[in-house]
């Protein structure tokens, strides 16, 4: 989309500029007895156009498409099929507003409270003395357009005021004519905005460019030789007060300062890359930045860039979504400030620089999350740390060509036909009663797919939803389990459910008791038996064996925060623990997670971020899998116990459990223990930074992602992932991930958050998705691949 229109005529003025879209709102002062905020025009467009030797004025238009006739006047004046929707003849004007261009007009740059860039300008023509407009600008506009359309407001109001061409002026003097920001954000005694309407300035965040020859070519005299695009682009970021980093700036990412004290753990010299989501691509900011890791406090850390133009730092944490690229020496992570989330790449010079910046990133970021020194831990996992950190290249071969091409290539088919399988989880409701799902519920907490019978569980409340897949491939609801309630007829707010004894039974846990589980007759719709395990608090619990639920098999297995053991209900005693396979340790381990394989070998991780693995219960692990330094939230293991896939906030890990050399090479870590001088080969899945820019700056949350699952069946090869981020359904392709891909997952976006998803069982094309109101069957294919084009479109 060009946004500089060259010598458009509208009758006898010229157009010099042109942004094709946007919304004009009328801003008030929280002073005025009116709205703070009026919406103008939902569509309209913003112009400036020429009238005269240096006189210029900026011009907004309400856009009537054509056949919008509120008048019914069929008169043929706006009926012109020969030309295009967006152009200037396919439109018809109802109002105008004119502004001249002058200074004191204080023409500015701000993002509004939903991160979208948007001009704003005193209201020259309004009744109140401090009114303001602001026209927010079409999200599929490029910054680099954005910034061309502000350099040529300054330039002409340059011109308004010289008298002269301002084809050899200065970037640095055309700001001037951009509005000082006031002391606090647009909030002043004289001029009191609601702040969630103005929005942010771009003075924080502003985008600049070089003073380049090429560059300046835009500003040549008027109106000749106005260039379209600028041929390159700069952004700024934020210099902030030095002030030292604390724990809480950690958590919030939020960081501006770049003046941390502390030691300087490796300084080396890189070129800084800023990446635009509406180019699609990573824009040069500076060449020969000083990058820095400096300790600012007892395990606290903080990288800073100190550049000319690059100037700013933030803490070393997960939440900045750091990867690093062996391909081209390139470390990327996500920034914020003001609300807005942008993606940065630090590319070095060379092979060795980057190794030299991925070690020591690894060991501040393994001390932030461990609150211990690096030395404390082993050579062999300090080398799995930083091994794992990288996105390794490597192509496992044998395993891509065992995955199912012919799977593979369907998948990548993708299908611009949405769903229609959506149920609404009104139908849990009694109609009788009168509420309102909005208001009187929490919404749905949990998906359980079963693996016989075609069914899936959704647990609203008290409530479990019954739902099924028609023939003709479509969601349908069942029945609805109400009134959950205990022995004593207790009502439980139900979590955690699993599928027990060939699917005709469910296992439950109370949100507000954790020293028991429920046994749930599903046909009978009622708790028939409790279990209680005397002072242990259940954590989590698994089959003994992957497939248990297809079988009678009554036992299971639990963990407490720092105990592994098995469960049997048929123990005549309250306490029903099988004492001789359980494995209770001295320490506090913060267990968190649990699954099983076909063979009843066992995977427990906890919050610390190791993994432990057993082949049976009641002894030491054969393997323990160091942390990376987050926390487990979920495990999941392949069939085969080949492949673990594990859960954190902002990353998924998924590890290679076969043991590839010395006398135990072709075993997997469950029956033998890994070789030190080994490790196991682990895939950190993650979103891109820049693909991350899009998922933050619209859910404003900070990545959290949501059990994660593999496609599971009897004899069926696990080879795709699936998860959730917010209202985004995330899908990995495993062949993708070993293959080197640095794009290997697709996304599937909805109207609300993805509270659960699986696959429906033995169907790897099918997703049964869980929202927040709502239960919704996908197919993998209309997955997309992420590009700024699926934010165009409207969820689901």
């Amino acid at each position: 989309m060009n946004i500089i229109k060259k010598f458009m005529q509208l009758g006898e003025k010229q157009e010099i500029s042109m942004i094709p879209s946007g919304e004009f709102n009328l801003l008030r002062s929280r002073k005025s007895p009116k709205s703070s905020l009026e919406c103008i025009y939902n569509d309209a467009m913003l112009r400036i156009r020429k009238n005269g030797d240096w006189n210029f004025e900026l011009v907004v238009n309400k856009i009537v498409e054509v056949g919008d006739n509120n008048n019914g006047d069929d008169s043929s004046d706006y009926t012109d099929d020969s030309v295009s929707v967006l152009s200037v003849a396919s439109k018809r004007r109802e109002e105008e507003w004119n502004f001249e261009l002058k200074k004191d007009l204080n023409f500015s740059k701000e993002w509004n409270k939903n991160g979208d860039a948007a001009f704003v300008w005193g209201n020259t023509l309004g009744d109140e003395e401090v009114e303001k407009v602001q026209f927010v600008i079409t999200p599929q506009l490029s910054l680099t357009e954005i910034e061309n359309f502000l350099l040529t407001v300054y330039r002409c109001m340059y011109e308004a005021e010289h008298k002269k061409s301002a084809s050899h002026v200065s970037r640095e003097q055309l700001y001037k004519y951009r509005p000082e920001p006031p002391k606090e954000l647009f909030v002043t005694e004289s001029d009191s905005y609601d702040e969630e309407n103005l929005g942010v300035s771009l003075s924080e965040v502003n985008p600049s460019q070089d003073n380049t020859s090429d560059n300046d070519d835009l500003f040549v005299d008027a109106p000749d030789n106005l260039d379209s695009k600028a041929k390159g682009k700069k952004i700024k970021t934020p210099k902030k007060d030095k002030t030292k980093a604390s724990s809480s700036s950690s958590e919030e990412h939020k960081e501006n300062n770049k003046g941390v004290e502390g030691e300087k753990l490796c300084l080396l010299n890189a070129k800084v890359f800023v990446y635009d989501p509406f180019e699609e691509k990573f824009m040069i900011q500076e060449e020969n930045v000083p990058i820095a890791l400096v300790q600012s406090g007892k395990y606290e850390f903080w990288l800073s860039m100190e550049g000319k133009d690059v100037d700013f730092g933030l803490a070393v944490s997960p939440q900045a979504n750091p990867s690093f690229t062996l391909s081209n020496n390139s470390f990327t992570f996500n920034y914020t400030v003001s609300r807005i989330t942008l993606s940065y790449k630090i590319e070095f010079n060379d092979f060795k620089d980057f190794t030299i910046f991925e070690n020591c990133w690894s060991k501040c970021i393994w001390m932030a999350l461990n609150k211990k020194d690096w030395e404390e831990l082993p050579k062999n996992e300090q080398k799995y740390i930083e091994d794992s950190i990288i996105a390794d290249l490597e192509r496992d071969l044998d395993t891509i060509l065992k995955l199912d091409d012919e799977e593979e290539e369907s998948e990548d088919e993708e299908d611009n036909e949405y769903s229609k399988s959506v149920v609404s989880s009104e139908a849990f409701e009694d109609p009788n009663s009168g509420s309102n799902k909005s208001n009187s519920s929490k919404g749905n907490s949990s998906l359980t797919v079963a693996f016989r019978g075609n069914r899936s569980y959704v647990v609203r409340d008290d409530k479990i939803g019954v739902f099924k897949v028609d023939d003709d491939d479509d969601l349908e609801f069942v029945s609805a389990i109400k009134n959950i309630s205990d022995k004593n007829k207790k009502i439980l707010d139900p979590k955690d459910p699993m599928m027990y004894m060939e699917d005709r039974f469910m296992v439950l846990s109370d949100s507000k008791n954790g020293d028991k589980l429920y046994k749930m007759d599903i046909e009978r719709g009622k708790i028939v038996d409790e279990w209680e395990f005397k002072d242990k608090n259940v954590v989590q619990y698994a089959p003994t064996k992957k497939f248990d639920q297809l079988v009678a098999e009554q036992t299971l297995l639990g963990i407490s925060d720092k105990s592994v053991f098995k469960i049997d209900p048929r123990i005549n005693t309250k306490n029903k623990i099988v004492q001789d396979e359980s494995k209770d340790y001295a320490s506090k381990y913060n267990f968190s997670s649990l699954a099983t394989t076909k063979d009843g070998y066992v995977a427990v991780g906890s919050k610390r971020g190791d993994i432990r693995l057993y082949d049976r219960l009641g002894i030491r692990a054969k393997t323990l899998i160091p942390s990376l330094g987050q926390a487990i939230k979920y495990i999941t293991v392949s069939g085969d116990g080949r492949w673990l896939l594990a859960t954190c906030d902002a990353s998924l890990l998924l590890m290679d459990l076969s043991i590839k050399s010395g006398k135990n090479a072709g075993n997997i870590s469950f029956l033998k223990s890994t070789p030190a001088s080994e490790n196991n080969k682990t895939y950190i899945l993650q979103i891109s930074p820049e693909h991350a820019t899009h998922i933050l700056n619209y859910t404003k949350k900070p990545l959290c992602f949501t059990k994660a699952y593999f496609n599971t069946g009897i004899n069926q090869k696990e080879d795709r992932i699936l998860t959730s981020n917010g209202p985004f359904a995330i899908s990995w392709s495993m062949k993708k991930v070993l293959a080197g891909d640095e794009k290997p997952y697709k996304l599937d976006w909805y109207d609300s958050t993805v509270i659960e998803n699986n696959f429906e069982y033995n169907n790897k094309q099918n997703v049964i998705v869980a929202l927040k109101n709502d239960v919704s069957l996908s197919k993998i294919k209309h997955f997309k691949n992420v590009n700024k084009s699926i934010f165009k479109n409207e969820p689901k």
